[in-house]
């Protein structure tokens, strides 16, 4: 009767210790769990592509609690991010920790990979393979604790929460080539453009998540190659200007616009869109259309040989 009465007691006991199952019962430190998404386009970055095997985000704690860590790597394996355990991140008291995160990873785990300076925006970095490198992404606000170790870098405003999912850093413009009157595109299509006065060299702050454009740095051109697409899009850091020429080839001729800018500057996360119509004697290209990513449209110019 004893042994029965121990072995009840024991098994209350066992049964107490694991009020949440997220708790260890032990008390020994629980690991963290990510949970990611991008703002407005649920696990999609702005190159147009879905987190992708091996993408890699930076996520550290903000100073104040007993749980402190920086820069831990972890990785997307198709489904979630995860890293090994020797690396994750563990609660080691048990109040609300409050997280931030950046794309792509970068430095070393432990250390704050800080401002990336002299990052460039030029063609080399345009092509479908490098453009994820240049596709800053940060989240911040997430929090945490043993009892619901799960880091959400997702959107809850609509469960009255907040938006702590992943924010585009940096600017993007969109180009969709149209052919006009007196032209087609059946046989022949345009074959490049080319942006001008832009700043195409800037920095990253990984631990605020604000990219800016070089202000020392003279404007230069961007020339991309459409290889057969009419729609094209480049990604560049936010800044300061009220227009962008615009030069057009095709059929061996250089066609000529002005791209007006919404408000005069380029902002974060803003993608800005033109239509440009080939015309037999010039271009025309629509206003500029601000959408999420958020796209803005820039409107209809003519621009003539």
């Amino acid at each position: 009767m004893n042994t029965k009465f121990f072995a009840l007691a024991t098994l209350a006991l066992s049964l107490a210790a694991c009020t949440n199952d997220n708790e260890a019962i032990d008390n020994s430190p629980v690991a963290a769990r990510i949970n990611a998404e991008i703002s407005n386009t649920v696990t999609t970055r702005a190159s147009g592509t879905q987190w992708a095997t091996y993408d890699q985000i930076g996520v550290s704690t903000i100073a104040g609690t007993g749980t402190y860590y920086n820069n831990v790597c972890y990785e997307w394996n198709g489904s979630s991010f995860t890293t090994p355990s020797e690396n994750a991140i563990y609660f080691q008291t048990p109040e609300s920790v409050t997280f931030r995160a950046y794309y792509p990873f970068t430095g070393t785990p432990g250390e704050s990979a800080g401002v990336l300076t002299g990052v460039s925006t030029g063609s080399e970095n345009q092509t479908a393979e490098n453009r994820p490198l240049i596709d800053f992404l940060y989240a911040t606000g997430a929090t945490a604790d043993t009892h619901h170790p799960t880091i959400d870098f997702t959107d809850n405003t609509k469960d009255n929460g907040r938006d702590c999912s992943f924010h585009h850093c940096m600017s993007q413009i969109t180009l969709t080539f149209e052919a006009g009157s007196g032209v087609s595109f059946t046989a022949v299509k345009p074959v490049s453009y080319k942006l001008s006065g832009l700043t195409l060299t800037g920095s990253f702050d990984t631990e605020t998540g604000v990219a800016e454009a070089d202000e020392n740095v003279r404007a230069a051109d961007l020339t991309m190659g459409l290889g057969g697409a009419l729609t094209s899009s480049v990604i560049l850091f936010p800044q300061t200007l009220t227009s962008i020429d615009l030069t057009v080839n095709f059929n061996d001729n250089d066609y000529n616009a002005t791209l007006t800018v919404p408000d005069g500057a380029m902002k974060a996360g803003n993608n800005y869109t033109w239509t440009v119509t080939v015309r037999n004697k010039d271009l025309s290209v629509g206003s500029a259309v601000i959408s999420d990513w958020n796209p803005v449209s820039g409107g209809n110019v003519n621009a003539d040989l």
